[in-house]
């Protein structure tokens, strides 16, 4: 795997293991300091203790006041303006250690996103409230994708955040070097699958738009927007399957009927949501790197990842297709139209 400098993760300290709750307490997560403080660089951060708040402290609570989401003591007073400004001083922080993904503590007043419990006179009125520090977080850093540690436990969640890092990562490697044309279609072709997989609208637009751009670095800050929102969109089964079909298609011909039937029956068993991606994946990965298909060698969509991230590892259980068994049809490995090497 093709070496980088380390990832950056802001976490919310308490699921370091640092004694920074309301009770003194904390709630560490072994998936946050095993798995990502093995593959990335982490950096706490608690933002009640923050605007100053002790250790321990009374609950402070999410209040609907005048149609917006306010941050309230337990006397009542209002620490929003001061999370207000500490959040922009974190995201300036954040985007200056060039973070590249942010892990927020569930159902907190701050931190917490869209699983909050809101407040107004006293009741409370939903529990789909996000904290005060995340929603600013995310309007003032857009770019650097948000999950929660209860979302980190959803293998379809934690696979698109983990996606959306690796592909920040990257895309800041090449607008921090010589952007030129050749650079930047190189990176489309290596992105293209992933992208197909999130919105292929997106990943047929920023063709087009690269066929036709002659200016690669005035072109990158518009590339860059719309490829980060293309890839936020969630990926279902059916958008993975279908770009499994066409990098196999890469394969059609080297292969030998016996082995095309298996890879067929693999990726046929990932669309019954009986194995994993990651396990289709591996195997078209180990047929390009056999055969030496070229097309294949730096594909985003095969790259091997640290594996104690568990990435694409779980099985994704929503959307079940009813009656679908490894054993039903899930269509020919279709022929490749337009390979990923190319700039569209």
């Amino acid at each position: 795997m093709e070496h980088r400098p380390p990832i950056r993760i802001a976490v919310s300290g308490c699921l370091l293991g640092e004694e920074v709750r309301y009770d003194g307490g904390h709630r560490r997560s072994s998936y946050v300091t095993g798995a990502l403080g093995g593959a990335f660089e982490l950096v706490s951060e608690c933002p009640e203790v923050g605007i100053g708040l002790g250790v321990p402290r009374p609950k402070i609570r999410l209040e609907r006041s005048g149609g917006a989401a306010r941050l309230l003591g337990s006397r009542d007073e209002d620490l929003t303006p001061l999370m207000d400004d500490y959040a922009r001083q974190a995201a300036t922080r954040f985007d200056e250690a060039r973070v590249g993904g942010v892990v927020l503590k569930s159902r907190s007043p701050s931190c917490g996103m869209g699983d909050v419990k809101l407040h107004e006179s006293g009741a409370v009125i939903s529990e789909d409230g996000t904290g005060i520090f995340a929603s600013r977080l995310a309007a003032a850093l857009p770019e650097a994708p948000r999950i929660s540690e209860t979302d980190l436990e959803s293998p379809a969640h934690r696979d698109h955040w983990l996606t959306r890092v690796f592909a920040l990562a990257e895309i800041r490697e090449l607008a921090a070097g010589s952007a030129d044309a050749a650079r930047l279609y190189e990176f489309h072709a290596r992105w293209k699958m992933v992208l197909m997989a999130h919105s292929e609208g997106t990943a047929r637009r920023l063709g087009r738009f690269l066929a036709a751009t002659r200016d690669a670095r005035n072109g990158l800050p518009r590339y860059r927007e719309e490829f980060l929102a293309g890839l936020a969109e969630p990926a279902s089964v059916g958008t993975h399957h279908n770009v499994l079909l066409h990098l196999a298609g890469h394969l059609k011909k080297p292969l030998d009927p016996g082995a095309r039937e298996r890879l067929q029956s693999e990726i046929a068993a990932f669309l019954a949501r009986e194995v994993s991606l990651a396990a289709a994946v591996r195997s078209l990965a180990a047929w390009a790197a056999r055969l030496g298909v070229q097309s294949l060698g730096n594909q985003a969509y095969l790259a091997e990842r640290p594996k104690s991230l568990a990435y694409r590892e779980g099985i994704y259980r929503d959307e079940r297709p009813a009656g679908l068994t490894s054993g039903s049809p899930a269509g020919p490995i279709l022929p490749v139209g337009t390979p990923a090497t190319t700039r569209r």
